[in-house]
């Protein structure tokens, strides 16, 4: 039980009474909502997951998926067929016998004629897979094999870039501009690459899109995060993981059906120009406009979502124009500018920057480690589609098990299976051929299971360990973070000179390394977002306050309201 002095100068009489704490706390929480404008408040009018935010999450699912199709479609765009060199007969001769990528490159790349070797010129390509890819319309082999691991890593740059500039880009002009910007980048960037007459106009169409592929993720992710409640900020949080393994099995469908590389590319990404559409009435992030002060249009928004919900609008929401004074009194505190080197400046946000970023850099390179010795399932199609597939299993059991055990238990396991599964593909033998193929199929296939989770996990995770100013920033540091990683995982299998099983050992330990890691973060399971730098440092901590903040402040209010 709790007591409450009313002071008798308050009410001309002395009272007492109690309060059941649990009534206590929802009256002081009812009082809040109805005198005091903040992301708590707001949270309890539109809902934690009513009829309009189930209606933007679904949409959100499309744009969602876009990253996948628009950044990882090279995969057969840039698919290199069989080919050799073209001899002096016609290719369309009966007798003419090609020989496809023998184990001998001087075979498809020179012609040994009269005891001397001739550089080839002209090649001819197999198209019983492709009728045309980027490989083989710009010739990129033999002597000019290393443009294809330029452009991959070109590629990389740009979701690095991507990452790093629309964090930040989202935090300073909000999500919605984001939106916009990252949709142009990645819309126009898909076309420009179906159109490139050339390799390197091609190769910076590719950057253009990585980049807004990226941004477009990300900001995605942060918006629907910050429209849904605690309760539901799990399943929202993994589940909008789901469209990615589905973006990526939609780009095996069309590699199927579509044969030649430009035409594959510009159906991929004609599409992508309707997210425009989103515009006309995706709103801001209310959280977001509250930390910058617009109190005016976070009420409006509000005010508009309550009334597609059908819920009741608290008072206020009645006058969207209200003066200046009164809107800064209704928000109580004085926004936060924050930009991102506050998350490098402050002692706490610095370590839980590190640690997610060596999270987000280790799950890189362990997903690039298996994917390097991925067993070879079959015909590029099914392969492709098996890994893929596998990832929604992986949200399955996030969505499951995360609030059960935590984020961060969860993390490290991810981490650590992914780790020892990565170790253990590297090492196995490789005879005999046929038992070993079957084993290395499911190592794979379990270490792509890890490496899934731990990146759903990462993305949740570090959105709810940074407060709202910083948070589009915060995840797209450490997005930055990861794609340095995918770009040193070339670095690292290059170790295989010395022993086949160092890359993978490498990688593997380090898995395990970030997942240990992991355990020295605070838990923010069930706890509702950080919205400044000060709840955000609550959080773990033993002063943190699960309940409504401010209580004692809350209780003057309630009762200067008696």
């Amino acid at each position: 039980m709790s007591l409450i002095n009313i002071p008798a100068k308050s009410l001309a009489l002395s009272a007492e009474f109690t309060l059941p704490e649990e009534d206590e706390q929802k009256s002081l929480t009812s009082a809040s909502s109805k005198t005091k404008l903040t992301p708590q408040s707001v949270q309890d009018v539109i809902g934690e997951f009513g009829l309009f935010q189930k209606l933007l999450y679904f949409l959100l699912w499309f744009p969602a998926a876009a990253m996948a199709v628009g950044v990882y479609a090279s995969v057969y765009m840039e698919y290199t067929p069989h080919y050799h060199c073209v001899p002096d007969v016609d290719p369309k001769d009966p007798s003419f016998q090609p020989v496809y990528n023998p184990t001998d490159a001087n075979l498809t790349c020179s012609i040994h004629e009269h005891g001397e070797i001739t550089q080839c010129s002209k090649w001819v390509f197999d198209t019983s897979v492709f009728t045309s890819t980027v490989i083989s319309e710009f010739e990129i082999i033999c002597a000019s094999s290393y443009l294809k691991t330029f452009s991959t890593t070109i590629y990389m740059s740009g979701m690095l870039f991507g990452s790093f500039f629309f964090g930040w880009f989202g935090d300073k002009f909000g999500r919605k501009a984001a939106f916009a910007i990252t949709t142009l980048s990645l819309s126009t960037g898909s076309v420009f690459t179906a159109i490139s007459p050339n390799f390197p106009s091609y190769v910076v169409a590719r950057f253009l899109t990585s980049c807004g592929g990226m941004g477009l993720f990300i900001t995605t992710f942060v918006i629907a995060l910050e429209f849904v409640g605690t309760e539901y900020r799990t399943l929202c949080g993994i589940a909008i993981e789901i469209p990615f393994a589905l973006g990526e099995l939609y780009i095996v469908f069309l590699a199927y059906f579509i044969r030649d590389w430009r035409t594959y590319q510009l159906v991929i990404g004609i599409p992508f120009f309707l997210f425009l559409l989103y515009l006309v009435k995706i709103p801001e992030s209310i959280r977001w406009l509250l930390s910058k002060g617009r109190v005016a249009e976070a009420k409006k928004t509000v005010c508009e979502i309550a009334q597609f919900n059908g819920s009741e609008k608290p008072l206020w929401t009645e006058d969207i124009c209200g003066e200046e004074e009164e809107e800064e009194s209704l928000l109580g505190d004085e926004p936060e500018n924050l930009g991102i080197c506050s998350l490098l400046s402050h002692p706490i946000l610095r370590m839980r920057t590190l640690i997610m970023a060596l999270n987000w850099v280790v799950a890189t390179l362990g997903y690039y480690g298996l994917s390097l010795n991925s067993a070879r399932l079959g015909d590029p199609f099914s392969s492709f589609a098996l890994t893929a597939a596998m990832e929604i299993p992986s949200y399955i059991f996030c969505m499951l098990f995360l609030d059960r055990f935590g984020r961060k238990s969860i993390l490290a396991f991810s981490q650590i299976l992914a780790g020892t599964t990565c170790i253990l593909a590297g090492v196995i033998p490789q005879e005999p051929e046929e038992e070993m193929f079957y084993l290395r199929t499911a190592l794979s296939l379990m270490g792509k299971f890890g490496a899934s989770a731990g990146f759903a996990i990462v993305f949740v995770f570090t959105a709810e360990l940074f407060p709202t100013p910083v948070r589009n920033s915060a995840v797209g540091l450490c997005s930055t973070f990861a794609r340095i990683g995918g770009m040193l995982a070339p670095v690292v299998t290059g170790l295989a000179v010395y022993a086949s099983s160092i890359p993978f050992i490498v990688m593997g330990s380090s898995c395990c390394i970030g997942g240990l890691t992991a355990l020295l973060l605070p838990e923010t399971a069930g706890k509702p977002l950080p919205d400044t730098i000060e709840e955000a440092c609550r959080i773990g901590s033993k002063t943190e306050k699960i309940g409504v903040p401010r209580i004692e402040e809350t209780k003057d209010k309630l009762l200067q309201s008696c």
